[in-house]
């Protein structure tokens, strides 16, 4: 009995769970912090344009960002219609991300530490949530992509697997060895997971260099397959929308899918960011993000379209594993699919280490970072994140995928513009980070929470609800309000924008307005200032006014204040 209420307290109860108090350099003493919530340090500053440029090409070379580009062909888009609809929605998510990414470069605080500036103290705890609970998603529909690639494999070297005796109830759209395959996928990936992304940039090469000879592949195949059906299936495929407002609702549909696959991204982009050296480096995304996604969407819009015009179908083949598949005719064959396989599955890891866990464990740690930290995080979201979903759900059909992207899309998109509103536009570029770590200082606004913010997003979910239900079941008739959400996040992001500049006309929060802005932290002496775009120092010898404002505030710190920068 002594053992048993031993194991039980000190896996139980809460104290056991306890985290040892670190340490912060910004944070106050009785306030619950950890390092990895404090601004970046000054080494740890290496990110530069080149770097979000290399990290938007390996992001771009992923199974879910082809299928994607494919679902779009699969709902009768041409491939060119497709590939347009993927620059559209990525320059419209691009202004967002590089907004915030911007914020992110200036300030150097993780998203959930910035985002207290707009919501509120304790109001950002439901954005973090919200980003939190989306990662996960991703890293377990990932996950399920990466089992079906574990399946292939295992057939290309085993054939028997494709047999394996199922005892799941059809109802669940997946099979015993589906459910194995995803098992083993999972351990593979464990491992990586557990290891810092500073320390496998020799995986994200290998990724970085297989998967264009895959996607090369996969469209000459495809083509070749499709022999003298090619040019029609370029041109005019045979599922294609009827021309007028119909194939303009299945395009608008396409770019609002391709904003609603960025969303997450959209609204903390600024946990990279913050390692900027400047503010700068995040503009290169602007060309980035619509460029590079656009030209990786040929190969996939033009196989997805070849191979739906030779197998007479239109939900099929918008998968990498679909295609893959179809290589199971011969040795030869069979080796191409295990190849073919183990890339893609790789690059499912990679995209689930760098975009899915470590941001789930990022939110998870400042959530509660009494219990957690990210080591902690990181296998929650590995465990939790990854069984806790129904991806098979979610990747049942072209359609489910467009739904469930667009569907969470309706929350993500708003809070992520209102960010970036707020610190552009409200409060005039100028943030007191030492504020935002503070449950009552000048970001409390109403007992922890910015009600403007949440009216304003309220008003920009509201009127996507009813598309969003018809959507899901489309024998609920919702008359012509389904035409707002065929562009979903452009008007739930201008109703909120509207909404949320009025509040703060009419009944402005007068406390977090400041006069001199505090947007990093350097040695007191000398005084080091920043001009207007907050990248070039100007550094004073003497008596300096401002930081004489700021001496009290800092000293507060103690000696755990190493750094001061009054913008």
């Amino acid at each position: 009995m002594a053992i048993k209420d031993t194991l039980r307290q000190r896996t139980l109860a809460p104290s056991s769970w306890v985290l040892p108090k670190e340490e912060s350099c910004i944070a106050p003493e009785n306030v619950w912090s950890n390092k990895d919530m404090d601004p970046a340090p000054e080494e740890h500053r290496l990110w530069t344009g080149w770097t979000f440029f290399t990290y938007w090409i390996s992001d771009a070379l992923n199974p879910g960002q082809w299928a994607t580009v494919s679902s779009f062909v699969a709902m009768g888009l041409t491939w060119w219609e497709s590939c347009l609809a993927i620059f559209v929605g990525g320059f419209l998510v691009a202004l967002v991300v590089t907004a915030n990414a911007y914020i992110g470069a200036i300030l150097h605080t993780p998203f959930a530490v910035t985002s207290r500036a707009t919501y509120g103290y304790w109001g950002s705890k439901f954005v973090v949530f919200s980003r939190m609970v989306i990662a996960c998603f991703w890293l377990s529909i990932n996950s399920w992509s990466g089992g079906i690639f574990v399946s292939l494999m295992i057939e290309a070297i085993w054939p028997q697997y494709a047999r394996l005796k199922n005892s799941i109830p059809a109802s669940q759209g997946a099979t015993s060895r589906d459910f194995l395959s995803f098992f083993l996928f999972w351990l593979l990936q464990l491992p990586f997971a557990l290891i810092h992304p500073s320390k496998l940039k020799w995986v994200f090469n290998i990724k970085a260099i297989l998967v264009p000879v895959i996607a090369v592949g996969t469209l000459i195949y495809a083509v070749k397959r499709a022999g003298p059906l090619t040019s029609q299936a370029l041109s005019s495929p045979p599922n294609r929308v009827p021309g007028g407002s119909k194939r303009f609702i299945a395009f608008m549909a396409s770019v609002t899918a391709t904003q609603g696959t960025w969303a997450t991204l959209s609204i903390n982009v600024g946990d990279f960011s913050r390692y900027c050296k400047k503010p700068s480096a995040a503009y290169v995304q602007m060309f980035a993000i619509p460029g590079l996604f656009s030209v990786f969407s040929i190969f996939a819009s033009i196989s997805a379209a070849c191979l739906n015009s030779v197998y007479g179908t239109t939900d099929s083949f918008y998968q990498p594993y679909d295609i893959v598949a179809l290589w199971n005719t011969s040795a030869g064959g069979r080796a191409a699919m295990f190849l073919g396989s183990l890339v893609w599955a790789l690059s499912n890891v990679t995209t689930n280490i760098s975009a899915n866990s470590i941001s789930a464990a990022n939110d998870m740690t400042s959530l509660a970072p009494k219990y957690i930290d990210i080591r902690r995080g990181q296998m929650l979201a590995i465990t939790l994140g990854v069984w806790g979903f129904a991806p098979w759900k979610v990747l049942a059909s072209a359609t489910n995928f467009l739904t469930f992207m667009s569907s969470y899309s309706i929350v993500l998109a708003p809070i992520a513009v209102l960010m970036a509103i707020d610190f552009f536009v409200v409060k005039q570029r100028k943030i007191d980070i030492y504020e935002l770590y503070k449950p009552d200082g000048i970001y409390r606004f109403s007992k922890g929470w910015n009600w403007r913010a949440y009216v304003a997003l309220a008003v920009g979910i509201a009127p996507n609800l009813p598309g969003m239900v018809n959507a899901i079941d489309s024998t609920v008739e919702i008359g012509n309000i389904k035409y707002i959400y065929m562009i979903s996040n452009i008007a739930g992001d201008l109703f909120a924008i509207i909404v949320y500049l009025a509040l703060n006309r009419f009944f402005p929060a007068r406390e977090p307005q400041i006069e001199v802005a505090v947007h990093d932290l350097l040695p007191s002496s000398p005084t080091t200032s920043f001009d207007d775009q907050g990248e070039y120092p100007v550094t004073y010898s003497g008596s300096d006014p401002v930081a004489d404002e700021r001496e009290d505030k800092s000293s507060t710190q103690g000696s755990r204040v190493k750094e001061k920068i009054l913008v």
